[in-house]
C-alpha cells in the first residue's frame, strides 16, 4: 500500500503549525532569547560564520544559508548563541555527509513499510508543555523485513518532517522506549555503530530540543544496550534519561494517560501510522546538504 492510497486520516492541526502561538512566542523569549530583533541580528551573525565556513572549507559547503526558515531551527536549538549554533550546523552537515547511507535517495516510499511496522511512532497530543512524544517500540523490529540501517533511514526521515513545525522547535521532543517483548538475540543487533550515530544524532547533529528520555519494561539484558550506549552520551543527555521498568504509575506522572495510546494505560485510541505517513506526504522534506556534497 502506497502514501496515496491510505485511507486519509484525521489530521490535527497542531501537526503542521507555521508560526508560534502567544503562549509559545512567550516561551521561546524566555527560554531561548527569540524577539523579532534578536532573530534578524542572529540570522546575519550566522550567515557571517557560514560565509568565513564556506570560504575555509571548499569541501563541506553549507547550502541553505539564504532559508531564514531552516537556519532558525539552529539558532532555537542553540538558544540563539550563534557560535553554538554554528557548532551544530557543521556537525549536522558532517553528520549527514558521513552517514550517507541514511540520506542519499530516500523517500517516503522507501521508508513507509518501516513506519508502518509501528516500531517507532509520534503520538498525536503533545504533553502539558507542548512537547512532541515520540515512542520507538525496539521489539517490533524484524530483520526480514527491514535492515538496522532502513530504521534509522525511516527515524531520520521522520525527523526531518516533525522539525519543521515551529512549535516544536521550541517547545521541544520527549522520547519513550518501550522494550516489551524486547529478545536478547534482537537487542545484539544494535550494534555500537548504530547506536553511536544515534546518540551523535540526538546530542550535536539535530536542531532538536530533545527534553526527556522515558524507558519502560527493561528486560534484565536491557544492561547490556546500556553499557554500549553509555560511553558516548554526555553528562546532560544521562541526567535526562528515566528509568521507569514496569512502574507505570510512574511513567504517566511524567506523561500523563491523556496523551498516550491504550496499549500503554492511555486513553488515546491505538496508534495509526497513516496519519504521520500522510503529514509526511505533505511536507517538502530537502536535503541539498546531502545532494550538493
Amino acid at each position: 500500500m502506497t502514501a496515496n492510497s491510505m485511507s486519509e486520516p484525521d489530521v490535527p492541526e497542531c501537526w503542521i503549525s507555521k508560526g508560534l502561538s502567544d503562549r509559545t512566542k512567550e516561551k521561546a523569549e524566555r527560554e531561548l532569547n527569540e524577539t523579532e530583533e534578536r532573530r534578524t541580528e542572529a540570522l546575519a551573525e550566522l550567515r557571517e560564520l557560514i560565509k568565513v565556513h564556506c570560504q575555509e572549507h571548499p569541501n563541506l559547503p553549507i547550502h541553505r544559508q539564504d532559508d531564514d526558515a531552516f537556519l532558525i531551527m539552529f539558532l532555537r536549538g542553540r538558544k540563539y548563541d550563534v557560535e553554538r549554533a554554528m557548532a551544530m550546523l557543521v556537525t549536522y552537515v558532517k553528520f549527514r555527509a558521513e552517514h550517507t547511507e541514511l540520506f542519499e535517495g530516500v523517500t517516503l516510499e522507501n521508508v513507509q513499510l518501516v513506519l508502518e511496522s509501528k516500531i517507532f511512532y509520534v503520538l498525536r497530543e503533545r504533553d502539558a508543555e507542548g512537547r512532541r512524544v515520540m515512542l520507538f517500540r525496539p521489539a517490533r523490529f524484524d530483520p526480514s523485513k527491514f535492515s538496522p540501517t532502513e530504521m534509522q533511514r525511516a527515524f531520520v526521515y521522520a525527523l526531518d518532517g516533525i522539525i519543521q513545525d515551529e512549535e516544536t522547535q521550541v517547545n521541544g521532543f520527549i522520547m519513550m522506549e518501550d522494550y516489551t517483548d524486547m529478545t536478547m538475540m534482537k537487542i545484539m543487533m544494535f550494534d555500537q555503530k548504530l547506536i553511536k550515530q544515534t546518540m551523535e544524532l540526538f546530542q550535536d547533529a539535530f536542531p532538536a530540543r530533545f527534553k526527556a528520555y522515558h524507558l519502560v519494561h527493561q528486560p534484565w539484558f536491557f544492561s547490556i544496550l546500556w553499557a554500549l550506549a553509555k560511553p558516548f552520551m554526555k553528562e546532560k543527555m544521562k541526567s535526562r534519561i528515566y528509568m521507569h521498568g514496569s512502574d507505570m504509575a510512574s511513567l504517566h506522572k511524567a506523561i500523563p494517560k491523556a496523551g498516550l495510546p491504550a496499549d500503554m494505560g492511555g486513553d488515546q485510541p491505538p496508534y495509526d501510522p497513516a496519519e504521520l505517513i500522510d503529514i509526511l506526504s505533505k511536507m517538502t522534506i530537502d536535503r541539498p546538504e546531502v545532494s550538493s556534497v
